[in-house]
């Protein structure tokens, strides 16, 4: 029986892989998973990054649905993923549109959700500078 590797296991094989095969992996993770696709993006400059956020966060909290997030908390995981990338953006130099996404998203939440008191909602409201 094998088990997974652990996180000082995993980081020491990366470490010692070449670069084409790492950004390989990389490639083939985000094409799996469009937020790490856009974190991916910002990180190398793409102004298409923040576009791209922008469209992932406004169409999960058009998706969200708080009431089944309060029961099962893995149904809003994706939505907080796509708010962490507000933070990426700020990181690698889109602040004014991190604040502006936040800001539209917080609008779009409270019409389409109300103020539900949630941790999404609050979430919202910090990184759109209301919190």
């Amino acid at each position: 029986m094998t088990t997974p590797l652990d996180d000082a296991a995993l980081t020491a094989f990366l470490e010692g892989q070449e670069t084409s095969w790492l950004a390989e992996q990389l490639i083939m993770a985000a094409d799996d998973d469009p937020i790490t696709r856009i974190r991916l993006c910002a990180a190398a400059g793409a102004e298409s990054a923040a576009d791209e956020a922008r469209t992932a966060l406004l169409d999960l909290v058009a998706d969200h649905l708080p009431e089944e997030a309060e029961e099962d908390p893995a149904e809003g995981e994706e939505l907080h993923r796509a708010i962490d990338l507000l933070d990426d953006l700020v990181e690698y130099g889109f602040e004014d549109e991190a604040a502006r996404i936040a800001t539209e998203a917080l609008a779009d939440y409270l019409a389409r959700h109300g103020d539900d008191g949630g941790e999404h909602l609050d979430r919202l409201r910090e990184a759109a500078g209301e919190g």
